[in-house]
């Protein structure tokens, strides 16, 4: 299998244009139709049907896409592995869903160097699913999430909790002056989202939806509004008035969960990382200045 066909199936798959394809890939378009030609060859089936300059993916097609995916995420873990200089004789690939990349995984990837002067870092940004879908498939070592999967090959290891306040740029607002001064919905997972919709009764459109706090900080102190977001990346806003917080909404706390197999890589000592990640405060080290 040449891997260059399934890197041009992907290509084509998410431009729908075979033009397109060509230019990101650097290749001419007769060569991008050449390559899905070797490819439907070798699978025995059409991957996309061509109708009036409209390439659409067949059923082939979109059954193929999660297997070539892990195809090229495992070939290119194997040539960072086979690649490693000798001093590096560990190989981590840890995914986290934005929120806590954001939070305080991104701070944490100097202490891990710093604890495992052997080890070399893959980092990997998705959503739960996609991040549980690469742990079972090998491409991921470990996941940082707020629901963790209930797998049998997976072992779940509870890291830490994070806070989160109801706060506003409005000082003395209420709970019901939210749908006045903007909401901002701050994705924070599947457990957290239910009890958002308990707490609003009424049906509110926010103003920006984000996957990430950090985001959300910025856009209240500038733009004003009102979201939950962890106390450990509001204390200094608190402090200086930049930000208060909604009286008689209570707090809503979320555990953190380190997700990885059963059947780690034997290189892998999992158990120190899981250990350092535990000792880890979940907070950011950087935070944005006030807003004079």
């Amino acid at each position: 299998m040449d891997i260059g066909l399934l890197r041009t199936f992907l290509e084509v798959s998410k431009t729908r244009h075979f033009g397109k394809a060509a230019e990101n890939l650097y290749l001419t378009q007769s060569a991008v139709s050449f390559r899905i030609r070797q490819l439907e060859e070798l699978v025995g089936l059409p991957l996309f049907s061509r109708q009036r300059n409209n390439i659409m993916l067949t059923s082939a097609g979109e059954r193929l896409i999660p297997h070539a995916e892990n195809i090229l995420a495992s070939w290119q873990i194997a040539l960072q592995d086979v690649g490693l200089p000798e001093q590096q004789e560990m190989h981590l690939s840890l995914g986290g869903i934005s929120n806590l990349w954001g939070t305080f995984l991104q701070s944490t990837l100097p202490k891990l160097a710093e604890a495992f002067p052997q080890i070399s870092i893959r980092t990997e940004i998705n959503s739960h699913l996609e991040l549980t879908r690469a742990l079972i498939a090998g491409r991921l070592d470990m996941a940082v999430v707020l629901d963790p999967p209930n797998l049998a090959e997976l072992k779940t290891n509870k890291i830490g909790q994070i806070e989160l306040a109801l706060v506003t740029n409005k000082k003395g607002a209420k709970f019901s002056d939210i749908y006045d001064v903007g909401y901002v919905f701050v994705d924070w997972g599947t457990a957290f989202n239910m009890k958002h919709a308990k707490l609003f009764k009424k049906p509110v459109a926010p103003v920006l939806h984000t996957e990430q706090s950090q985001i959300a900080l910025e856009f209240l102190l500038t733009n004003g509004g009102a979201a939950f977001l962890p106390m450990s990346q509001l204390e200094s806003y608190l402090q200086e008035g930049q930000l208060h917080l909604i009286e008689g909404i209570k707090t809503v706390k979320r555990s953190v969960y380190a997700v990885y197999s059963k059947n780690a890589p034997e290189h892998l000592n999992i158990e120190p990382i899981i250990e350092l990640l535990y000792e880890v405060e979940l907070k950011p080290e950087t935070t944005l200045q006030p807003v004079e």
